[in-house]
């Protein structure tokens, strides 16, 4: 199995050098998240390089994060044995192919990620979704907010973690991105490798990294990242699906409302492609979007030498039918080209609030660019990377809002 420090940089792709130490950048509200977050990273790109889809197991999976992203790392049997403090441990009994739980304990409390999931959790606080729920209330949807955040890209495979916040008061519902420039001739361009709610930090995150074929110089470019706010309306629950996409094969993943919930929004993560793909390669994303009132489906490919894995995700709340209207439009997109497909409008007294993408079954091309629109439309953008795509349909959704 290869592993070395430019393979973990390239899949990773948030690895960077801080003085003679090879650290994880990573994006969590406190210490603890970005440390366990660090190790989910580094056990994302073990899984991704292995010849059977697998994880590492426990002490390997440990040695792994002394390695690559903390410099303090163990094995437990299960919650009960994490003594020390701020230290990363694999749990032993919860280990399987498909899944990690990791867990570290800092000022009396234990913090949790499930590979599964993803997101970090306080053992006995209960699910931050309910937390959530509670804070944001329940009410009529309103005082609806489109907020816009630039940052600049500028190293080519190295991905970068975006984040736009909502106002004080406000949570958010679906998000997108737009960059400048557009894609060059020869794919040269921004993609996402993530599109997900953030409900704790009240945002809405995206990974997004420059792909540059080309040895020449790569052109600086801006991505300016989307967040839709209002009141009223925050999840239940948000279900996760994570399946592995093998080297060279297409997999979905669908994550699915619970029993009296609906759909409002949806997201995925975890998708790890960069170039050059004949050595490295990784997953790509071709399709999410709402497939029923209830269900969210994402599809990746892999590419190149790497797999990777890929999560679903569906935003739910308690309601007692469907909560969406969508609205789409589709058109083909040329190999070798970028293209986008835009929605009309919501129908009257329904607002934009979150929107999807397919590429109609095609593997061929790289989704670029999802955004809402001033007029209240939903743009997709996709570039024919290896090939056309004859059918590229953007997906928007549409909620009812009071005042």
């Amino acid at each position: 199995m290869r592993w070395t420090a430019s393979l973990i940089a390239a899949l990773v792709g948030l690895l960077v050098w801080s003085g003679t130490a090879l650290a994880v950048r990573s994006g969590g509200h406190n210490p603890p998240t970005r440390k366990l977050e660090a190790a989910f990273k580094v056990a994302g790109g073990k899984r991704s390089a292995s010849e059977d889809g697998c994880y590492p197991g426990p002490r390997r999976m440990a040695a792994a994060i002394r390695r690559w992203a903390h410099p303090d790392a163990d094995v437990a049997a299960d919650f009960e044995s994490v003594h020390r403090q701020d230290v990363v441990y694999v749990i032993r009994r919860r280990a399987s192919c498909s899944r990690l739980v990791f867990a570290l304990r800092s000022r009396g409390r234990i913090f949790i990620l499930d590979t599964a999931g993803g997101e970090v959790y306080v053992k006995g606080q209960g699910d931050r979704q309910g937390e959530e729920s509670r804070r944001g209330g329940r009410g009529p949807l309103r005082a609806l907010e489109l907020v816009t955040r630039s940052v600049g890209l500028d190293d080519p495979d190295r991905a970068k973690r975006l984040l736009v916040r909502c106002p004080k008061g406000k949570f958010p519902l679906g998000g997108g991105m737009t960059s400048r420039p557009s894609p060059s001739a020869d794919g040269e361009g921004v993609y996402p490798h993530s599109y997900e709610r953030i409900g704790v930090q009240r945002g809405y995150h995206i990974t997004a990294l420059v792909i540059d074929p080309s040895p020449a110089g790569t052109t600086p470019r801006e991505a300016a990242i989307q967040v839709v706010c209002a009141r009223g309306l925050v999840p239940k629950s948000s279900p996760h699906r994570t399946v592995f996409v093998r080297r060279n094969q297409t997999n979905t993943a669908i994550a699915t409302c619970p029993r009296g919930q609906y759909l409002f929004s949806g997201g995925f993560q975890r998708t790890n492609f960069t170039t050059p793909f004949l050595t490295l390669g990784g997953n790509y994303v071709t399709e999410s979007r709402a497939i029923s009132p209830k269900s969210w489906q994402v599809t990746a490919t892999a590419a190149g030498y790497d797999g990777g894995e890929l999560t679903a995700i569906a935003y739910c709340a308690r309601d007692d039918g469907p909560l969406f209207t969508e609205v789409s439009a589709s058109t083909s997109l040329p190999g070798g080209h970028s293209a986008t497909a835009t929605t009309p409008p919501c129908p009257p007294g329904l607002e934009l609030t979150s929107g999807g993408f397919s590429f109609g079954g095609s593997q061929d091309a790289f989704f670029s660019e999802g955004s809402i629109n001033p007029d209240g439309t939903w743009s997709a953008t996709g570039f024919g990377y290896f090939g056309p795509a004859p059918a590229m349909t953007a997906y928007g959704y549409c909620l009812r809002v009071s005042g």
